[in-house]
């Protein structure tokens, strides 16, 4: 029997979970992404910057999340979905988002990583900066 995490959540369906500084995050076997704590940056990627109990990530063309990138100190959090794309939200003080700005986003951005011609593999954040893994042994 699976144990379950109050009445819409069971373990047997997650894939991972992670946190940020005061965010977290549940990564379901189908792709999908819930999130709940402080927002303030609009890290939890709900196109909103009010703090939640609970809430379901949008995620940009409904294409699968694989993995989460996220690190203990950081404000941002880092989707990388089947494809290989890397989708970014929250604080941006210092560009480590990868957006080419300093604009904080509350909303699910694609990062554009097709001048490297690769996919991204893996990603892990800190509070001010960021660093991915991508296939072909590129790092950025």
């Amino acid at each position: 029997t699976p144990l379950s995490l109050g009445s819409a959540i069971t373990v047997d369906l997650l894939t991972s979970f992670e946190a940020i500084q005061s965010s977290s995050f549940i990564l379901f076997k189908d792709g999908g992404v819930a999130a709940c704590g402080q927002n303030n940056f609009g890290q939890l990627g709900n196109e909103s910057n009010e703090d939640v109990l609970r809430t379901i990530v949008t995620i940009p063309d409904s294409t699968p999340i694989r993995s989460l990138g996220v690190g203990p100190s950081a404000l941002s959090a880092f989707f990388v979905n089947i494809a290989g794309d890397i989708y970014a939200t929250g604080l941006n003080d210092r560009g480590q988002l990868g957006t080419g700005d300093t604009t904080n986003r509350n909303a699910l951005t694609k990062i554009d990583i097709s001048s490297t011609g690769a996919s991204a593999e893996q990603i892990s954040a800190s509070s001010d900066h960021t660093l991915s893994r991508l296939s072909e042994g590129i790092s950025v």
